[in-house]
């Protein structure tokens, strides 16, 4: 039953949709008609001559005459039934249109031959659907088609081209200029950039070797301390911990007024480096204590912790010093420091020279040999050289010394440096002096001229204050020493322990007072 439904339902729908298609069909006009039998004709014939011959330069105009037909329906009366009279005229005629004559106007290019012309008359009566005999009713004519002929060069220098032409040209020009002009010193400034950021990687590198370097020399005395540590694990310091290179100078100060047995503890104790500075420091005394240090004895406790103890207060209250006025020398201003090396030419010449010539001072950039000045320049980076010579008297002296890429780099920095406080100068000096330091310390750089050759001796010192106790006998000489190795008694075991059974040991004979 639903399904009876559906189809009813669709078969109403179709009559509907086809009421109105019967209705505009019945009610077209002949015009409509004509024209829409023209244009159908014409699309056809234009598909298959364009197929046939090859080219779309086809002009087809097609003319139908159309003709209408009446019909008029049968109407069948009935004999003896009379008819039904109704108001109004009765139509029972219908209308046909039907095609009466066609003409084709065929319009071809003049390139097409006269074989592809007959070709198309034929096709044209083919499809029109035209007996042989009325070709006549098909015109085949030929022309020039109006085709756009490709660009020259002749064509682009003739006028409306010559002026857009010219106006680009312009633009381009006025945009080169003004990428030329702007984007020039910020090349530069790129360029000077990347320089220095490789500058400064060369000198992080060579930075990193020196940390290396400086790890592995101080390797053993980091082994050396870490014995030490690991001696005193149990709470104990060894003696003489405090000793290093930093106090040498106070220690040998210290020394001086000490014995030679003292002397020889405290070397005995002293770590290596410190050893050599202490003994080259106070030479030629020191001579006796090492000529005593080959023999092994066994010093008191009591004597050795005694003398620890004296030192160590006495290191506290050492003051002074040349290397002390050597490091504050350094720091001070320039100016300052003229004004004091000036000061110490009047009190002490002789330190004074000492002084000025072991002092490293931002003029002595002007003494530099050109491969000394290339090679802190490669130490340190252009920017912190350009800092601390910007508005100096020594920039151009150091200029003339580097290469032409160099001064190229440096003549940049200056000029892109701007002066900074003086706490920022100060810090740019300070760098590039203590890489000169670096240098002559490392002896790349010869001594400055006026430099003692070797230190002042120890016999040259002035006396020690009297808070200091003196020897308890006077030195001989150290070519007069003839150390002997008589047999030494070893001192007693402690109680309760046994004597070791060993040979004894030679010991220098004691100094003879004088």
């Amino acid at each position: 039953m639903k399904k009876l439904f559906i189809l009813a339902a669709l078969i109403f729908q179709l009559a509907a949709a086809g009421t109105p298609l019967r209705a505009q069909t019945a009610g077209a006009s002949p015009l409509e008609t004509k024209l829409a039998l023209e244009n159908s004709l014409e699309k056809r014939l234009r598909l298959v001559l364009s197929e046939a011959l090859g080219t779309e330069d086809i002009i087809i105009i097609i003319s139908a005459e159309m003709q209408e037909q009446g019909k008029k329906a049968a109407f069948e009366i009935m004999p003896g039934i009379p008819e039904k009279e109704r108001m109004g005229e009765r139509s029972l005629s219908s209308t046909l249109t039907m095609v009466k004559k066609l003409s084709a106007n065929i319009i071809l290019d003049k390139s097409i031959s006269e074989e592809d012309t007959k070709l198309a008359t034929k096709l044209a009566a083919g499809l029109l659907g035209l007996p042989p005999e009325r070709q006549d009713l098909i015109n085949v004519e030929k022309m020039d088609f109006r085709k756009a002929r490709p660009m020259s060069l002749a064509d682009l220098l003739a006028p409306p081209n010559i002026w857009s032409i010219t106006w680009i040209l312009v633009v381009a020009g006025l945009a080169a200029a003004t990428l030329f002009l702007f984007l020039a010193p910020l090349t530069k400034i790129a360029g000077a950039f990347v320089e220095s950021f490789n500058a400064k990687n060369t000198a992080s590198s060579q930075d990193r070797q020196e940390r290396a370097a400086d790890i592995q020399d101080n390797t053993p005395a980091q082994s050396a301390k870490e014995t030490s540590a690991a001696a005193s694990a149990d709470g104990r310091k060894p003696p003489f911990w405090f000793l290093d290179t930093a106090n040498t100078a106070n220690l040998a100060f210290i020394m001086q007024s000490r014995s030679v047995e003292d002397l020889t503890i405290v070397l005995s104790y002293a770590p290596g480096d410190t050893a050599s500075k202490l003994s080259e420091a106070l030479y030629p005394r020191s001579v006796e204590a090492l000529a005593a240090l080959p023999a092994v004895r066994l010093m008191p406790e009591a004597r050795v912790r005694a003398l620890e103890a004296e030192i160590l207060s006495a290191l506290d209250y050492v003051v002074g010093g040349e290397d002390k006025a050597l490091t504050i020398l350094s720091g001070l201003d320039e100016a300052v420091q003229e004004k004091a090396l000036s000061a110490f030419n009047r009190i002490d010449p002789l330190l004074s020279r000492r002084l000025n010539a072991s002092v490293i001072k931002l003029a002595d950039l002007k003494d530099l040999e050109p491969a000394h000045a290339q090679a802190l320049a490669r130490r340190l980076p252009i920017r912190v050289l350009a800092a601390a010579l910007k508005n100096s008297a020594y920039s151009e002296l150091f200029l003339a010394k580097l290469s032409a890429g160099m001064q190229e780099r440096f003549r940049q920095e200056l000029e892109l440096t701007r002066a900074g406080s003086p706490g920022a100068y100060k810090a740019e000096r300070a760098k590039v002096i203590e890489a000169l330091r670096q240098m002559f310390s490392e002896g790349f750089i010869p001594p400055k001229s006026g430099n003692p050759a070797a230190p002042r001796p120890a016999a040259a010192v002035k006396p020690a204050p009297a808070a200091m106790t003196p020897a308890p006998h006077a030195v001989p000489p150290a070519s007069a020493l003839k150390p002997a190795t008589p047999a030494i008694q070893a001192a007693p075991p402690p109680a309760g322990q046994r004597a070791p059974e060993k040979p004894a040991i030679s010991a220098p004979k004691p100094l003879a007072k004088p």
